[in-house]
C-alpha cells in the first residue's frame, strides 16, 4: 500500500482520501457488501453509487462545524457529495479519482505502467 494519499477539492475544502482496510469494513457495514460496491466499479454497474460509496468511506479528514464546535469525522455521506461535487467532478474526475484510490490500496503504481508503455513504443520504431 503507498502511504500517500489522494487530495480532491469539494467545495471550498481540499479533502484526503486513502483507502485501507478500515475502509473495506466501513463499506461492507454501511452499504452491505463491499465486494458488490468494488464490482460495481470494475463492471460498470451504477458505478457513480458504488464510486461515491466507496469515497464516502475512504475520506480522512472530514470536519464538520456544528453551532461554533468543530467535530472531526472521516466519513462524508453520499447525500452530501452529491450536493457538494459539480457535475465536472462527478463525471470527469470522480471516475479516475476512484480507479487511483483502489490502485493504490492494491500497490499498483500506474505511473510505471505509463513509462513502460512509452518504452516498449520506442523500441519497436
Amino acid at each position: 500500500m503507498f502511504a500517500e494519499t489522494r487530495k480532491l477539492k469539494i467545495g471550498e475544502k481540499e479533502y484526503n482520501f486513502k483507502m485501507t482496510n478500515e475502509t473495506i469494513l466501513k463499506v461492507d457495514d454501511k452499504y452491505g457488501n463491499y465486494g458488490t460496491v468494488l464490482q460495481g466499479i470494475m463492471e460498470g454497474k451504477k458505478f457513480y453509487t458504488n464510486a461515491l460509496r466507496l469515497m464516502s468511506c475512504s475520506c480522512i479528514d472530514k470536519e464538520t462545524e456544528d453551532d461554533k464546535k468543530v467535530e472531526k469525522t472521516k466519513e462524508f455521506s453520499i447525500e452530501e457529495l452529491i450536493n457538494l461535487l459539480t457535475p465536472q467532478q462527478l463525471n470527469n474526475e470522480v471516475p479516475a479519482f476512484v480507479k487511483n484510490l483502489y490502485f493504490d490500496y492494491m500497490g499498483i503504481d500506474t505511473s510505471v505502467k505509463k513509462k513502460d508503455s512509452k518504452l516498449n513504443n520506442k523500441e519497436k520504431n
